[in-house]
């Protein structure tokens, strides 16, 4: 069963209505939105303290808080967890930066979650560049991405068998199974 809660993921109060909705058991968390900031990408030495702390509000600090929020009912599931991060976390972009940083922040905490919390499938993933409104805004001529539905065989694998925790690409996982990483 999937609940849809729509709302802000850096606001707390979304956040306790999300929590709320959960069942007594969770198998699955995916921490998906994201904040690009100001469009045209400014570069980092332009960009407004305030735009930053609300890229690392949605990126970074509304995952752990939802991770906080549902963890009794994950572990009750010995839930996933994945948390989708970008190359711009690995990869120092012009214009990317404070994004970038946030990704950067983002893949920390899920590699910490994930040795503290040993009986949780905790993971990051970078689906790719994709065709997405997010991309459109970042980069207008950006043509011939992916659809997002592409990276789905990819997400299936982290939910689906239980690979080593950490971070991945989705081109790593797009390769079947039983033909090995």
């Amino acid at each position: 069963m999937v609940t849809a809660v729509p709302g802000d993921v850096a606001d707390p109060g979304h956040r306790a209505a999300f929590a709320a909705a959960v069942p007594d058991r969770l198998d699955l968390l995916v921490n998906n939105a994201g904040d690009l900031g100001p469009t045209p990408l400014p570069r980092l030495a332009d960009l407004p303290a305030a735009a930053l702390e609300r890229v690392l509000a949605v990126n970074t600090v509304a995952p752990l808080a939802l991770f906080q929020a549902v963890l009794p009912v994950l572990e009750r599931a010995g839930g996933v967890v994945l948390d989708v991060s970008s190359d711009a976390a690995v990869e120092a972009y012009e214009g990317w930066g404070g994004y970038g940083a946030s990704k950067t922040a983002l893949d920390r905490l899920t590699a910490v979650l994930a040795v503290e919390h040993p009986a949780l499938r905790v993971y990051a993933v970078d689906p790719g560049d994709m065709a997405t409104d997010m991309h459109r805004a970042a980069d207008p001529d950006a043509t011939g991405l992916p659809a997002p539905e592409s990276a789905v065989p990819a997400l299936l694998r982290l939910v689906d068998e239980d690979l080593p925790r950490g971070r991945y690409r989705a081109a790593e996982l797009a390769v079947p199974a039983e033909a090995g990483r």
